[in-house]
């Protein structure tokens, strides 16, 4: 398991913020928080340090929500 940096961290949680404004209430679950969550932090992992870019990536990658 990795260990995130507090400004990863930061970052992870903006780029959640901004995939929830996106995603539709309806599509809400454990499962997909999981599944994007995830997603967000491979990207982080990558060095991939923009919130709106790890939001779109991680709603592309998860086919989740209306298109951007």
């Amino acid at each position: 398991m990795r260990i995130y940096s507090p400004e990863e961290l930061d970052v992870m949680a903006g780029a959640y913020t901004r995939v929830l404004s996106k995603v539709p209430r309806e599509t809400s679950s454990t499962e997909v928080t999981l599944r994007l969550v995830e997603e967000i932090g491979l990207g982080v992992a990558n060095g991939v340090r923009d919130e709106d870019a790890l939001a779109d990536a991680a709603l592309e990658r998860t086919n989740i929500g209306a298109p951007i």
